[in-house]
């Protein structure tokens, strides 16, 4: 099959194609990270630069006139990212070369850079490095290529934009000058030498895999307390087709829906049963949005299972889809990469917040989700008209199956929580503490569900226009009346905190107070949600 050419990849970027830029990444990130490093003489803000250099070049590429001079574009916009940087740093040296470099005959005026950042512990080593940063400019950027991504002479030519024979004598030259300043060290060749000290500092095997660092970092108390929703907020972030988190909780119905296990044991206690997503949810935000998700189950004591999640896992990260993965402590966690072809794992975890986790796959949660091919979704005022139609449905049906599971929805979830909190003194300890779980999971969850409606019944009333302007306006102003609700329930010592100081009859009494209202809220805002579907015509 004929190789892409450089043009053709970039018009398959332009038009979508991640893959294409992967190659393009691929292609030239040796090229990049060498002339990042022939600038700075820093290896790990090299590997820095290089990945801003590839992100400025995507976002920037229709600036792009010839896409078949397209490395001699990178080149450039690598040199304005490293000048960038010296600017910050360096900026000696910035003024030095500021204005006086061409880029197009490597006229680059010689400098003597810094000590290095980090000493190396062999002393040849620091010679070799020493050396080769004294070179000039013209030497050591063709030989820097040359050695540190193993490129041909003809890929050194073709990415400065010289002739072949030029590459060739520019780096034959640089040898002997090597040869010369090493003298006192050695008297072979100098080239195993060269090599040995570029190998140490080789771009990792995953460069091109780190366009998915861009997915945001995850946390409670941000305002996205629906793991579900957050995680998937964050996993669509770096793709073509990202979707907002209010969109995301409006589309599948949870900014609104309500959810409590039928049962007559402690064990239907389960927070995620209680307030995570079901099939309903994933088929709702497929449909929405068109992002399919698939459901694998890992089992980490099966050697084949794991190894196929690993499998699966680098295909999806290598297509630019992050992975959405349960932790067993009900965390929500973002695998957004990978290291060492994928036996480490890189995740965000709404429990570590900013701080990124890494992982073994077998030390993943028991369930994932991957984000699949997109195909057609809904229009967004379809998917809009079907959440108001989820809304509803979910306050007005008493109860359902939802997975392996039976659930009391709407109205009949909150009375049957209330009784269970009435009901509270005479259950055992351990059915206690898993009653205080739930009870703070579902009260935490269903606060940020609300105050989420708010937001997305406003912004959608405008959308569908006519009278769900006023309509939609007023459930949202509703809403905002059991968010001010809550929130004075919160600010109450021992009410919904969930603790074991925490329940007592008083805090229980006050908790079936706050939901009795609750109800009456909930009841008035879905009313309104019902005028508004009920004025649409048939076909939405």
């Amino acid at each position: 099959m004929t190789k892409a050419t450089d043009g053709e990849l970039v018009g398959l970027t332009r038009g979508g194609d991640r893959d294409a830029y992967g190659e393009l990444v691929a292609r030239y990130q040796g090229h990049v990270y060498a002339l990042a490093y022939s600038l700075t003489e820093n290896w790990a803000e090299s590997q820095d630069i290089a990945q801003e250099t590839f992100i400025r070049a995507y976002v920037n590429l229709d600036g792009l006139r010839d896409p078949e001079r397209f490395p001699a574009w990178l080149r450039r916009v690598t040199f304005s990212v490293a000048m960038k940087w010296l600017k910050a740093y360096r900026p000696g040296l910035f003024q030095q070369l500021d204005g006086r470099v061409d880029l197009d005959t490597l006229e680059i005026p010689d400098f003597r850079p810094g000590p290095p950042e980090v000493v190396e512990k062999r002393e040849l080593a620091r010679a070799v490095q020493g050396a080769i940063g004294e070179l000039p400019a013209k030497y050591r950027v063709p030989l820097t290529m040359f050695h540190l991504d193993g490129l041909s002479y003809q890929k050194v030519a073709d990415f400065l934009d010289i002739p072949l024979g030029t590459a060739k004598s520019l780096i034959h030259r640089a040898r002997a000058k090597l040869k010369g300043a090493l003298a006192g060290y050695a008297s072979e060749e100098v080239t195993p030498m060269v090599q040995e000290v570029f190998d140490e500092h080789r771009l990792p095997e995953e460069f091109a895999q780190k366009v998915l660092d861009n997915v945001p970092t995850l946390g409670w108390g941000t305002g996205r307390e629906c793991t579900f929703a957050g995680a998937l907020e964050a996993a669509l972030t770096p793709t073509d087709h990202p979707y907002r988190y209010s969109d995301l909780l409006g589309f599948t119905g949870l900014a609104f829906r309500t959810r409590w296990f039928c049962g007559d044991d402690g064990a239907r206690w389960c927070p995620s049963c209680a307030v995570g997503e079901m099939e309903e949810e994933i088929a709702a935000v497929e449909k929405a949005t068109g992002w399919p998700l698939r459901v694998h189950f890992l089992q980490g004591d099966d050697v084949a299972n794991v190894e196929q999640t690993r499998t699966d896992i680098v295909k999806s990260i290598d297509e630019g889809r992050a992975v959405l993965a349960y932790e067993p402590e009900l965390n929500m966690d973002v695998v957004y990469g990978y290291e060492q072809g994928g036996k480490m794992l890189l995740l965000r975890d709404y429990a570590k917040g900013e701080e990124p986790l890494r992982l073994s796959p077998s030390k993943l949660g028991f369930l994932m989700l991957f984000i699949g091919d997109r195909g057609e979704a809904m229009s967004r005022r379809e998917a809009i008209i079907e959440s108001l139609r989820i809304a509803a449905r979910n306050w007005r049906r008493e109860r359902g199956h939802a997975g392996p599971g039976e659930y009391w929805y709407g109205r009949a979830a909150l009375e049957h929580w209330m009784a269970d909190i009435e009901g509270a003194e005479e259950l055992s300890e351990e059915d206690l503490d898993q009653l205080r779980s739930v009870t703070w999971w579902n009260f935490t969850t269903i606060h940020d569900a609300r105050k989420t409606a708010v937001t997305y019944l406003r912004e959608i009333a405008e959308e569908l226009g006519g009278e769900a302007v006023e309509a939609l306006g007023r459930a949202a102003d509703i809403y905002a009346e059991e968010v001010k609700l809550f929130d004075a329930a919160a600010a109450e010592p021992q009410v919904f905190i969930g603790s074991a100081e925490g329940w007592t009859d008083d805090a229980g009494r006050r908790e079936r107070e706050v939901l009795t209202r609750a109800i009456e809220l909930e009841e008035k805002a879905i009313a309104e949600i019902e005028r508004v579907l009920e004025q649409l015509p048939a076909d939405g």
